[in-house]
């Protein structure tokens, strides 16, 4: 009896972790976008572009000298150009509000000196690129910066979902490098890492816009499985050369994590909901006309 209460909490456990993952990815969104007229043309339309909502985020485009503020927007964009007052001024406004802002620019010429105060900089996060490949891969570190809301964000925005999966797994992998640290029978705190490895699936299928459903239970028994793999290499080796036992048990747990983390990336973005593309065909963005838009 003891046994199959335990196996009934694991199991109400894995389906408490992907209700979790799956209310982090609907997390409302709200993105403001505050374009500079005198912006080059190339990098608005490289915004707009990456700012394509897939679920239910919401963008905000207006004028840079126009701007609108309110107190429910998480992320603040501002597409910088030449008018240095005007961005400088914009920044010093919102980041007084401690409100998040990302300002974006061709050249770091056209991010004007703020002079904030260090409790207030920590608000500010710049992105400089002068094409379009690296400024989407900068972008989407900036943008992951400015919010605490990894898995909507990559849920709404796909360019962002790479560098969101990459820091999931990351992020779990160093989380189980101090079960492996723990882990004096050698194995033993397999299970602790695997339900962590759950939890992180969970969430790469949310970034992905998976929800919890039956379609999660193939890739809860590959992680499952690959947990009993790793426990039979932590303990192959551990008995074969002794002496290295905790960088064996570290090096299992964060490279399996690793493994098992980058393997289910690759499933999700190959096969995305259909329902995710329907929402794509619809507009999420509020514009107001600001520069030369094709």
């Amino acid at each position: 009896m003891a046994k199959k209460k335990i196996d009934v909490e694991r199991l109400r456990g894995v389906v408490n972790m992907g209700r979790e993952a799956e209310e982090s990815m609907a997390e409302s969104m709200i993105i403001s976008v505050h374009v500079d007229p005198a912006c080059p043309r190339w990098l608005a339309l490289a915004v707009k572009a990456a700012l394509v909502p897939e679920r239910d985020a919401v963008v905000n485009v207006s004028s840079l000298v126009s701007y609108p503020t309110a107190a429910d927007v998480d992320v603040n964009v501002i597409v910088a150009g030449h008018s240095e007052e005007d961005v400088r001024s914009a920044i010093r406004t919102l980041a007084a509000k401690r409100q998040r802002v990302v300002v974006v620019a061709e050249s770091s010429l056209d991010i004007p000196e703020t002079n904030l105060p260090t409790k207030l900089s920590q608000f500010v996060f710049d992105v400089v690129a002068s094409e379009n490949g690296p400024f989407r891969e900068r972008f989407s570190a900036a943008l992951l910066d400015a919010t605490d809301k990894d898995v909507s964000c990559a849920a709404n925005f796909a360019f962002c979902r790479e560098a969101a999966t990459a820091r999931l797994v990351s992020r779990v992998a160093a989380r189980n490098v101090f079960m492996g640290l723990a882990d004096f029978i050698p194995g033993a705190g397999m299970p602790l890492i695997t339900m962590n490895q759950i939890n992180m699936g969970f969430d790469i299928a949310a970034s992905y816009g998976h929800g919890l459903t039956i379609g999660r239970v193939p890739e809860v028994i590959f992680i499952v499985a690959a947990g009993f793999a790793y426990r039979g290499i932590a303990k192959m080796l551990c008995q074969a050369i002794p002496p290295f036992g905790i960088v064996i048990r570290i090096g299992v747990a964060y490279g399996g994590t690793l493994v098992t983390g980058r393997t289910l990336a690759t499933h999700f973005s190959q096969d995305l909901p259909p329902a995710q593309e329907e929402v794509a065909s619809r507009p999420k963005i509020v514009s107001t006309p600001v520069v030369g838009e094709a």
